[in-house]
């Protein structure tokens, strides 16, 4: 072999070495970038593997396979191993949500981090009933909105909120749920703070500017509010109602709780006042169909209080008043469904439905009692208060909240209510 062949077959030895050790490869190969200082390289998705060797921030290599959120790379060895893909950029990005939702803070403290890593920089702190929106999710974490940049929590320790507790885009009033609301001069969280609010505060929307609202909160002065930590008012045209049946017995739902009240909170995060109201409506709608007349003593995410909701069924001198709740306690093995009366002539009406209800669901009968509940006890109409389930038993609360629990239980309610009054 002549100098020249020589030269060549090394050169090509050379070239070829390096292609087949550089973490670089063509344009087709999806790649990942290391984003984390170190990182560990280890033999499988998770982190009780072994480690094989680190590897560097801003080193690139090619990429293999993915699975669970984790990256399988190819070394410059040629070996190949796993890394944690929070710690990398590649092909594979966290989900943006095409809806965004706004999740409630479930634990004291709730640490919000640069990345989804528990190792990432810590850049603020949660507290729990704290509200924030939704806007991606990575393999258990949660994007938010932090002071108007991107951040992330752990999805283990937040619940979403149901749309039910959000204000919509035509509310015309906010009621505020917490004391000490901030009051911005401009709609961002970094802005100035113009004054603080009370709970139970109504106020007029000016404009809605993204998810905040313009409210006058003095005469002639503005600011704004995060549309997250208030409670949408309704007026009352837009509220349920239904068309008035001549001769019709007469029926008052009272979907307990609302607005600043909300309620039991269950063991994931379901809300009381939630729960009321959905079953509230459905139960009015059945009703109304079955050929009774219907009101309501709330229709929409909003605070009612006591002595309002006993005069209502005063005013509508209605032939049954049902009160609606769902149970709570600190042993989270209670279970089942309970109905309650104060005076001894509704006892046959507590007795009537409670039994309908029973038969229709999968709960635990824990019987018809006495209450001396405001809402039964300052009520001259006949009155009782059904508890349709413990929200702080794990299992009860994913049943109770389910659509099916919800359709039997207003069949339920209704032919209690029928059988009431045809004997």
């Amino acid at each position: 072999m002549n100098k020249r062949a020589i030269i060549i077959t090394i050169s090509a030895l050379f070239i070829a070495i390096i292609v087949y050790y550089s973490p670089i490869t063509s344009a087709n190969t999806e790649k990942v970038t290391i984003i984390g200082e170190i990182v560990n390289v280890r033999e499988q998705p998770g982190t009780t593997y072994s480690i094989v060797t680190q590897i560097h921030k801003g080193e690139t290599y090619s990429l293999v396979d993915s699975e669970n959120g984790w990256y399988k790379i190819k070394l410059p060895s040629n070996q190949t191993g796993w890394i944690a893909g929070w710690l990398a950029e590649g092909p594979t990005k966290s989900e943006t949500l095409s809806e965004p939702f706004m999740a409630t803070v479930q634990t004291n403290s709730l640490n919000v981090r640069s990345q989804p890593d528990p190792t990432s920089e810590r850049i603020g702190v949660l507290n729990e009933g704290d509200q924030v929106k939704i806007t991606g999710e990575q393999n258990g974490w949660s994007q938010i909105e932090y002071e108007s940049e991107i951040a992330w929590v752990s999805s283990d320790y937040i619940s979403k909120v149901d749309a039910v507790t959000t204000a919509s885009s035509q509310t015309n009033q906010i009621s505020i749920l917490y004391d000490g609301t901030n009051i911005r001069k401009k709609p961002a969280l970094k802005s100035q703070i113009v004054t603080q609010v009370s709970s139970g505060e109504t106020f007029s929307v000016l404009e809605k500017n993204g998810d905040w609202y313009k409210i006058e909160y003095a005469s002639g002065k503005t600011g704004f509010v995060a549309s997250w930590i208030v409670a949408a008012t309704t007026s009352q045209t837009d509220k349920l109602q239904f068309k008035h049946k001549p001769g019709a017995k007469m029926v008052v739902i009272d979907p307990g709780h609302g607005g600043r009240d909300q309620g039991a909170t269950g063991s994931n995060g379901t809300l009381e006042k939630n729960l009321t109201l959905e079953i509230g409506n459905l139960l009015a709608h059945k009703l109304d169909k079955a050929g009774f007349n219907v009101v309501l003593t709330r229709s929409t995410d909003e605070y009612i209080s006591l002595e309002s909701r006993t005069e209502q069924a005063n005013v509508e001198q209605a032939d049954a008043f049902i009160s609606l709740h769902y149970d709570s306690i600190d042993n989270q093995q209670v279970e089942g469904h309970t109905s309650y009366y104060y005076n001894e002539q509704d006892r046959i009406l507590a007795e009537t439905i409670h039994n309908n209800i029973t038969e229709a669901v999968q709960l635990r009968d824990r019987g018809v009692r006495f209450g001396d509940y405001y809402v039964l006890r300052e009520n001259t109409r006949p009155s009782i208060l059904l508890e349709l389930g413990y929200l702080s038993n794990p299992q009860e609360e994913q049943t109770v909240k389910s659509k099916t629990f919800r359709e039997q239980t207003a069949n339920a309610i209704v032919d209690g209510i029928k059988e009431y009054f045809e004997n």
